[in-house]
């Protein structure tokens, strides 16, 4: 008898959604900012036209100024000091400038390096696209069993205006962060699923990936390890077990350091430290902002760090309100739920949340409390990497924010989920919950589209009018994939179609639950 075919499920189809609209957003930046508004753009594409010729740059070569080549590059250029004229972002490995070669090649093929800056914009966007849904499947892995997380997480990510904003630029975190977020989803995977051959080979080859974008993919590596590590010893308790496990992390933990490590020996030989920051911090006198204890305890850090992703570089700081009333809303919304846990109520926000299904047993809160315990390693890794460079001089952008995403946003929306029950009443726990989410999503869509228009009085129209067309079309693709994405949320986060897809996936063999479980509700 053959398989019915099996369809994406609804959180899938609303996380794929939301992705979409994210690149309509960061597109309509790349073509209605000018050539190299924003900072480190100039390096970034820079780096890909040198290596385009065949050299490897260092941070003290010239960013290429010819004015009948790279017009975009000369007058960007003109009246900047030296160390500013040189490519100093060539301490990144070099995947994103790889992966930008066709590009450069186009542009030259053309005869108009705009051509390769708006495609370096639009690679940059898809990356900051597929962080959008990778956001909302990790939140899926850190709260497997209330199944409209992701999509209200991803939707929380989208209302971030310096996400879409940066997407729209030449930077390489975009893919980074896909390559990241990757490699700790498929370790979750594995944790929860158990490890096979080939989830194996798929996360160390985004491991790699991770490590050949940014050095903080490394971090990702070493959690990886960690999750091989949980996913076996938890299953079997026992010596050899653990033996083999340590064996399998050190594996994936060799594998970026024989394909990429060559490059972070390179950058200890050239500067003195893998990622060169001393040497760059020396290159354009930075000022120290105290060590990195006083930076780790140091509010300030993680209010900047958390504002930005609403109000960063020319966005109006009036943003910074949107910031405080999310950050408000969710740690009232945290505090409520411990207490609900603690003392429940018969009704209101207060009240005892049943979650459908059967309960978990003690192996999966095991196998649930691992995964929290590695994605808090990694955010803590993450945090002490930044606040050592905050401390050396180094500035803070929403960029450095991202990979904090999956953790805020999985809390934002437990929160949501809390409050909520305020004002939406029923006896359903997942009706009301669904009802919460589409209101939520639909906010941060309104809320994202705001902040969109906002933005872009504040930066200059094309600078070309060959562009004005196309700037047009795609304020109007915008806005119309807002209009369809906000419509099918409210369709497919109805009870009716939400439910009866679970039910469908709850009646599936489990060899085929096992072969697509990525792609289910839970």
């Amino acid at each position: 008898m053959p398989t019915p075919p099996r369809s994406l499920s609804q959180v899938t189809v609303c996380l794929l959604l939301l992705g979409v609209l994210g690149f309509a957003m960061s597109a309509q930046y790349a073509i209605g900012m000018p050539p190299l508004l924003k900072a480190d753009e100039k390096q970034h594409a820079a780096y890909a036209i040198v290596l385009s010729q065949g050299v490897l740059p260092t941070i003290d070569t010239n960013t290429p100024a010819d004015p009948v080549r790279y017009p975009q590059f000369a007058e960007a250029l003109f009246g900047l000091d030296e160390p500013r004229r040189d490519i100093w972002v060539a301490n990144h490995p070099p995947l994103f400038y790889v992966m930008s070669l066709p590009l450069v090649w186009l542009g030259d093929a053309v005869g108009n390096v705009g051509v390769t800056l708006l495609g370096m914009r639009l690679l940059n966007a898809l990356g900051y696209a597929l962080s959008i849904i990778l956001v909302g499947l990790l939140a899926r892995e850190l709260v497997p069993r209330r199944r409209v997380v992701p999509v209200l997480a991803a939707a929380m990510v989208l209302g971030c205006g310096a996400v879409t904003y940066d997407g729209g630029a030449i930077y390489n975190d975009g893919w980074g962060m896909v390559a990241a977020s990757m490699t700790l989803l498929l370790g979750f995977r594995m944790i929860r699923e158990g490890v096979t051959r080939d989830r194996l080979v798929w996360a160390t080859v985004a491991g790699v990936a991770a490590a050949s974008f940014r050095s903080t993919g490394l971090v990702a590596v070493l959690v990886l390890g960690g999750c091989v590590l949980a996913a076996l010893w938890l299953r079997d308790p026992t010596m050899r077990t653990f033996r083999r496990g340590v064996l399998l992390a050190v594996r994936i933990g060799l594998a970026p350091v024989v394909v990429i490590g060559w490059f972070y020996v390179r950058n200890i030989m050239l500067y003195g430290d893998a990622t060169a920051s001393a040497a760059l911090f020396e290159k354009f006198s930075r000022q120290t902002h105290g060590d990195t204890l006083f930076q780790l305890v140091n509010p300030e850090l993680y209010l900047h760090l958390y504002g930005s992703l609403w109000a960063d570089d020319v966005i109006p700081k009036i943003w910074i309100v949107a910031a405080a009333a999310t950050l408000a809303v969710t740690v009232t919304g945290m505090v409520l739920d411990v207490n609900a846990k603690a003392r429940p109520r018969p009704d209101g926000v207060m009240r005892r949340v049943v979650i459908p299904g059967p309960e978990p047993t003690l192996l999966e809160r095991r196998l649930e409390l691992a995964v929290r315990a590695l994605m808090g390693i990694y955010c803590v890794i993450i945090i002490v990497n930044l606040a050592s460079f905050h401390a050396g001089g180094g500035w803070i952008h929403a960029r450095y924010a991202v990979p904090f995403l999956p953790v805020i946003a999985a809390l934002t929306s437990l929160a949501l989920l809390r409050v909520g029950r305020r004002w939406v009443r029923g006896d359903d726990e997942e009706r009301v919950d669904l009802r919460i989410t589409l209101y939520a999503a639909v906010a941060f869509v309104v809320s994202a589209m705001v902040a969109h228009l906002h933005i872009q009085q504040r930066i200059d129209g094309p600078a070309d009018a060959s562009w004005l067309f196309a700037l047009i079309a795609a304020d109007l693709v915008m806005f119309l994939a807002a209009a369809y994405v906000t419509a099918q949320l409210r369709r497919r986060l109805r009870p009716e179609v939400f439910g009866l897809t679970a039910r469908a996936e709850a009646n599936s063999s489990p060899a085929g639950h096992l072969a697509t479980s990525h792609l289910s509700p839970r």
